[in-house]
């Protein structure tokens, strides 16, 4: 899609993008994301990254997109649970998982029977992660894909740092070739700065969430100023 191409019914909004699901980031974002690319969302261990991840879901099954979700630490189940909690309603059908975790905690929970997900034996299983992943994208037919991956922290703890950067390069490649924008859900303070700079240098784009004086902000050099935010009743709200 060509790079200057503009929404003509929103003319600051590029077409090449994939709606964060927060207007007001969209608008400063000419659109939202980057499509295709890889974005790092990179925070504390707070609620933040999470939400704007299900804003992120429930933009993309509004646009009609297909939706990858690889899950590490929650069931499916517990993460639709959590974006209502937020105002936020993800429909089961509309998203297909690849859940690294239930296996892990032998849940048997409903979600396991479900055709839309995928179970992975572990976290630290990449290579079952990269077949899933390859499985998927062979049902996309066409369609944009936004993928989330929820978390690459408890990934990188259950695997070596060198095969993790491997997979993930391999991996971003498919996926951008299949005309996909991934979020990379990133716990600062699970990483020393080896390991996030080597992230930033592999992603097209990165967002940090930043605690400043009790306030939380975001900061991009895509952004033009960091940009204070807070979680209210509907989830993402710019202060």
């Amino acid at each position: 899609m060509d790079e200057l191409g503009v929404n003509k019914n929103l003319p600051v909004l590029r077409l090449n993008r994939a709606s964060t699901g927060v207007s007001q980031f969209d608008i400063m974002l000419d659109g939202g994301y980057r499509n295709p690319s890889t974005v790092a969302l990179i925070g504390p261990g707070s609620p933040e990254k999470t939400v704007f991840a299900f804003h992120f879901v429930s933009a993309g099954i509004q646009a009609g997109d297909k939706i990858l979700y690889i899950t590490t630490d929650r069931t499916p189940d517990e993460l639709e649970k959590m974006a209502g909690e937020w105002g936020i309603t993800i429909r089961s059908d509309a998203v297909k998982y690849l859940d690294c975790y239930s296996l892990t905690i032998s849940a048997q929970t409903p979600s396991t029977a479900k055709p839309n997900v995928v179970q992975i034996s572990s976290p630290s299983a990449l290579n079952e992660l990269s077949l899933a992943i390859n499985e998927a994208l062979e049902q996309t037919q066409g369609k944009r894909l936004r993928v989330v991956f929820h978390s690459i922290s408890t990934l990188a703890v259950h695997s070596q740092q060198e095969s993790l950067f491997k997979f993930l390069s391999l991996v971003e490649g498919r996926l951008k070739n299949a005309n996909a924008t991934t979020l990379l859900l990133v716990d600062e303070g699970m990483h020393d700065d080896k390991f996030l700079t080597m992230l930033k240098h592999s992603v097209n784009e990165e967002f940090t969430i930043k605690i400043s004086e009790g306030a939380k902000l975001v900061a991009s050099p895509d952004l033009p100023i960091e940009v204070p935010i807070r979680i209210g009743p509907l989830g993402v709200e710019v202060d």
